[in-house]
């Protein structure tokens, strides 16, 4: 698969929530790829290079920060995402762009505990009158920043349709709303659900 290939999939990806486990896919079956490893070892003079050598030149100053935002979720970097969201606030966004990018802001700020933040982008979400997944958003906002657990008979039922990527955060925050509700034991076991869960995916990928 060439390096053109392998990066137009990655954009599109982004959009359906598989960039993470096609970035697995890249490192494990493209090494080669420079752009992904640019942006891995967070070289700014290689991932530049690489972009502009692509035949395709369909990188938008915007995508290439998705890449880096991606790359650097993955690798847990929280100073690279804070920089990045910064910049990303610079940029003059269309409507499709922020649609690819305020949730994985909203759920960064939701990871870090940052409610303030995270409500500042729930409500720059809710300016769309139709959003993809904002179903998902509305109880991650109920239970983290509200502390609420409105939607807790809804997120239960629907474990047996999540997927295997999606289910220890899903467990996660289902844990989160029966913590709110004052229910400790069922709060414990989905936690350990979460944690076991996510053990295997990351056994899965290496």
């Amino acid at each position: 698969m060439s390096a053109d290939i392998i990066v137009l999939i990655f954009v599109i990806l982004v959009d359906i929530g598989l960039v993470i486990e096609l970035l697995y896919f890249i490192l494990k079956r493209n090494a080669s790829n420079k752009l992904i490893a640019a942006a891995f070892e967070n070289d700014e003079e290689a991932f530049e290079k690489a972009a502009s050598s692509l035949s395709t030149k369909t990188l938008s100053a915007f995508d290439k920060q998705l890449i880096r935002f991606n790359v650097a979720e993955i690798r847990r970097d929280f100073p690279k995402m804070e920089v990045l969201i910064r910049e990303f606030e610079g940029m003059d966004l269309k409507d499709p762009q922020k649609k690819k990018i305020y949730p994985k802001i909203f759920y960064y700020y939701i990871d870090r505990g940052r409610k303030e933040d995270a409500k500042k982008y729930y409500e720059k979400i809710s300016e769309f009158s139709v959003y993809k997944n904002k179903k998902d958003i509305d109880w991650n906002y109920d239970a983290y920043v509200k502390g609420g657990h409105a939607y807790l008979d809804e997120a239960l039922k629907s474990l047996n349709k999540v997927s295997k990527q999606d289910l220890p955060a899903r467990e996660k925050l289902i844990a989160k709303m029966y913590e709110n509700k004052g229910i400790n034991a069922d709060a414990k076991k989905y936690y350990r659900l979460s944690e076991r869960h996510e053990r295997e995916l990351k056994e899965r990928r290496r």
